[in-house]
């Protein structure tokens, strides 16, 4: 009983702490992932300007806490000075620091760079960076319970982040690196950075009124709320998050509006015309097969939110098959010290058995409804 006890305590420990291993090991292929697409854009005759604000000074090499030495401690300066109310950027402002637009004419696209272009559910996406939270991830396409393992997703039906219109981005609030987890330390006027192949792109914070009358950077709405992520005729971005941590009771909501120029609407193509171009997809499953996340979607109708939260019976088979390893393992250890010295068992045991245990946990946090 104090085994099991141990294990139980350690699953909840690998749902707050060991996803975070595998969200970091998911945002270095994000990473990769869309160095290459921006390769495949150069490759297809398709340049992206260099989007810094003109008047931005570089402290390459500089380190700072929460950045590294590679040059985003000079990303983090440029835009924490430009979080001062009196400093931020106003477009059409000339007094204000001003932005580039990227050189990407749509007229002038032929269907090979659209379909480059264009990302498909599973993709890197780009992205994002708050420095008032300090972070710093890449995105994925997608709102899937498997997309947001990997980072913060894009709604796939919303305009792109930096084009007319209500983009959307949901991630998780406390576990697989947790990157949405301080949402509700965010103030009015806070830039957030998001970047695309078409560009870097600002947003500002817009004050929302609490209960008491006092401004905040966010508000509060239950899961079902799809009004959210309607347009308002304005170019903005909401960022949706579980609340409270922990919970999937209701939703956390950031809404920032564009502050550098919009960017054109790229031409879209059929699903048959992108795969005739690129292949079919890595990921064919539907978005409705994967259960959102805890803290993940909003938009979803109660019956859906039911279905989505539910328990994902896919998983059934590999939780079993890596925890009848484990304790196949662990029988053996027990066998095993009736012939040599107990620790020396254990401690020739220990490393396969955490090992299968590891995967055993990775499958069943999969398996399990996502409350």
């Amino acid at each position: 009983m104090i085994g099991l006890g141990v294990i139980v305590m350690s699953f909840a420990g690998f749902q707050l702490y060991g996803t975070n291993i595998l969200e970091a090991q998911s945002q270095d292929q994000l990473e990769a992932d869309f160095d290459q697409r921006i390769a495949d854009l150069e490759a297809a005759g398709l340049v992206v300007t260099d989007t810094t604000p003109t008047d931005a000074t570089s402290d390459e090499g500089t380190t700072d806490e929460g950045t590294t030495g590679d040059g985003s401690a000079a990303l983090a300066d440029e835009i924490n000075a430009a979080i001062a109310y009196e400093n931020r950027p106003k477009l059409g402002d000339p007094n204000g620091p001003q932005f580039e637009v990227s050189t990407i004419d749509p007229e002038a696209l032929s269907d090979e760079q659209i379909a480059v272009l264009t990302p498909r559910r599973g993709d890197a996406l780009g992205r994002i960076e708050i420095p008032r939270i300090k972070l710093d991830r890449n995105l994925v396409e997608g709102i899937g319970r498997s997309d947001l393992r990997e980072g913060p997703g894009h709604y796939g039906d919303t305009p792109l982040p930096g084009q007319p219109g209500n983009s959307a981005i949901a991630g998780h609030r406390t576990t697989y690196g947790a990157p949405f987890g301080d949402l509700d330390k965010l103030q009015p006027g806070d830039l957030i950075k998001v970047t695309t192949v078409q560009g870097e792109h600002y947003y500002e914070v817009s004050p929302q009124i609490d209960e008491n009358g006092e401004e905040r950077g966010y508000f509060i709405v239950e899961p079902t709320a799809t009004e959210v992520l309607d347009d308002f005729g304005d170019n903005r971005l909401t960022l949706t998050a579980c609340h409270p941590k922990r919970s999937s009771r209701q939703r956390i909501i950031v809404t920032a509006q564009l502050v550098s120029a919009p960017q054109p609407v790229l031409p879209e193509l059929s699903e048959e015309q992108l795969t005739e171009i690129l292949g079919e997809p890595e990921n064919q499953s539907p978005v409705e097969e994967f259960a959102l996340e805890e803290d993940s979607a909003v938009g979803v109708d109660e019956n859906s939110l039911e279905a989505s939260l539910g328990w994902n019976l896919d998983e059934r088979s590999p939780t079993l098959v890596w925890g009848l390893g484990a304790a196949a393992v662990a029988l053996a250890a027990v066998v095993l010290a009736q012939f040599m010295k107990k620790w020396l068992a254990y401690l020739l045991a220990a490393p396969p058995f955490l090992y299968l245990l590891f995967f055993t946990f990775v499958h069943l946090d999969r398996l399990l409804p996502a409350l």
